[in-house]
């Protein structure tokens, strides 16, 4: 059963440690580094804070001050710590497993002194949880968490498969870690691999995470009473960052042989999110033109009213090569606009084939073709099953659950 329980994050973190502490007020050191924009992850972790704070435990948002983290949770009223990277930890996308001998030198002394400054703030802050997200912040905060003498909470959130560099952050996050949370039931083995997940299955939880359900109600009311008129577009939305992980090529593939097939049917894709990877948006650039498309893509950048789009487009394309469970596919199911996703990470464990949405390959552009024609000659049925995925939403999203 999917569940929304966000409360078990932080227990499951507390058992065996709360003996003495009576009816005091829980705090729990929550730690993301470099959080970037107030993207899935960042959000997720506000809605945990607010959710927790409910039921008694205050949650401190320790992160870099200059990040949309970092206000938002001051604008929330939630405790905060500012983290500032050390040296060279400033550096991004990989840089750091890069480099002569003297910059990985730099590199670890860098991780020491960053360890041991979050220490101090754990205990000084009076911590009795430490949470910690994916292996950048076990990287950074592993060993401080260990030094500090408090519980660990590893939300792995979305994770590579284990290789290189990255496998030792992992088993040393596996074997630091009290509890580990994962978003969807196949990934400690899809990304630690079978030995090394059968090793540390005792310390595992699957809490799919829950949304602000309440706040999408307005959308959701909105796309329901929006009305079509004839020769309006039919409206593919894909929200990511341009990159291969996204897969965008793919949906450009399939809206080719979509056009190829009824050249007449108006047809509007909107990529909302920015470039990640120059190269790979050049590619696209390049496929779009080719498939002779520049009038049916839109390119709309980093975009704050995600909700919006939802509520005017027909359905939601996520053909993503890698994933956990994104909080778009869910926000979308709540505002019952039908889902289109691959059969990547944690999607297929919160959309029923066909019910409240499809499940199509990450290669085969043939499938997206299909699914689309049919949404594009079945209107009513596509209304009928963004329906379901609201109800859906509504029975297993909710962060009450």
């Amino acid at each position: 059963m999917f569940s929304g329980v966000w409360l078990l994050w932080v227990r499951v973190g507390l058992a065996g440690y709360d003996e003495g502490w009576g009816n005091r007020i829980v705090k729990v050191f929550a730690y993301m580094p470099t959080p970037g924009g107030l993207t899935g992850a960042p959000r997720r972790l506000l809605t945990l804070a607010s959710v927790l704070r409910e039921q008694g435990i205050e949650m401190c948002i320790a992160t870099q001050r200059d990040s949309d983290l970092f206000w938002a949770a001051e604008e929330q009223g939630l405790d905060t710590v500012e983290v500032e990277p050390v040296g060279v930890l400033r550096q991004r996308h990989g840089a750091l497993f890069g480099g002569n001998a003297v910059f990985r030198l730099k590199a670890l002394f860098s991780l020491l002194v960053q360890n041991l400054g979050i220490a101090r703030k754990i205990r000084k802050h009076g911590a009795d949880v430490v949470w910690i997200r994916g292996s950048k912040g076990i990287a950074f905060a592993g060993l401080g968490a260990l030094l500090s003498r408090r519980p660990l909470v590893w939300d792995v959130d979305y994770e590579l498969p284990s290789r290189g560099v990255v496998r030792w952050l992992h088993r040393l996050g596996l074997w630091a870690a009290k509890r580990v949370v994962f978003q969807y039931s196949a990934a400690p083995d899809a990304i630690f691999g079978l030995e090394l997940a059968a090793r540390y299955r005792q310390k595992f939880r699957t809490i799919i995470p829950g949304i602000d359900l309440p706040s999408l109600e307005p959308f959701r009311a909105k796309r329901m009473a929006r009305e079509r008129r004839e020769g309006d577009p039919f409206v593919i939305l894909q929200v990511g960052t341009i990159c291969d992980r996204k897969n965008q090529q793919l949906l450009v593939d399939a809206v080719g042989r979509v056009r190829q097939a009824r050249p007449d049917a108006p047809i509007r894709v909107q990529l909302a999110g920015g470039v990640f990877e120059e190269a790979y948006a050049e590619a696209l650039n390049d496929k779009i033109d080719a498939a002779r498309l520049s009038e049916d893509v839109e390119f709309l950048g980093w975009r704050s009213d995600v909700h919006e789009l939802m509520a005017e487009a027909d359905v939601l394309a996520m053909p993503s090569r890698d994933e956990g469970v994104p909080n778009t596919v869910q926000e979308a199911m709540g505002i019952g606009l039908p889902v289109l996703v691959s059969e990547a990470g944690g999607m297929p464990e919160i959309v029923t084939e066909g019910e409240t949405g499809w499940i199509l390959g990450m290669d085969s552009p043939e499938s997206w073709a299909d699914r689309i024609g049919w949404c594009l000659e079945n209107r009513k049925q596509l209304d009928e099953v963004g329906q379901n995925a609201a109800v859906y939403a509504l029975e297993r999203f909710g962060t009450g659950q």
